[in-house]
């Protein structure tokens, strides 16, 4: 099974999910901070455009981004929220490529994701993605989203 067509399978199992009221949203990569980038060859420049499905209870996405060792790179995923406050705090399971480790190949990613509603229709998504070993380094992504539908 090519990369793609992974990619594709898991939104299609994330879409099969029980709905409520979904929304169609997307989202603009803006900004990636990587620990100890000053040491490394990472860039923080890292722009994306991906498009999310939400329900009540769930929500899945893919896109593509320039990742930080400068490759175009896709990913998806499905995730859950919950509010806390004004914001929603939850999670994310997914896939990624084009990294240097796993030759390049689909690498599986876990995160913590908290979104931040900035105006009607307007959030700011901050995902916290956890150092693995010496594979890779701690990243705090900032992305705003747009919910169009």
């Amino acid at each position: 099974m090519n990369k793609v067509s992974l990619l594709a399978a898991l939104l299609l199992l994330a879409a099969t999910a029980r709905a409520g009221d979904p929304t169609w949203h997307l989202s603009l990569q803006v900004y990636s901070l990587h620990e100890h980038t000053t040491e490394t060859e990472l860039t923080n420049n890292t722009p994306g455009l991906g498009l999310m499905y939400r329900t009540d209870d769930w929500f899945a996405g893919a896109g593509v981004f320039r990742n930080s060792v400068a490759r175009t790179a896709g990913y998806a995923y499905v995730g859950r929220q919950w509010p806390v406050g004004r914001v929603q705090v939850g999670g994310i399971a997914g896939l990624t490529h084009h990294y240097n480790f796993n030759n390049g190949g689909i690498v599986p990613l876990g995160a913590a994701v908290v979104s931040v509603p900035l105006a009607k229709r307007w959030a700011l998504d901050l995902v916290g993605i956890p150092r693995i070993g010496h594979f890779t380094y701690a990243t705090l992504n900032f992305s705003l989203r747009w919910q169009f539908r």
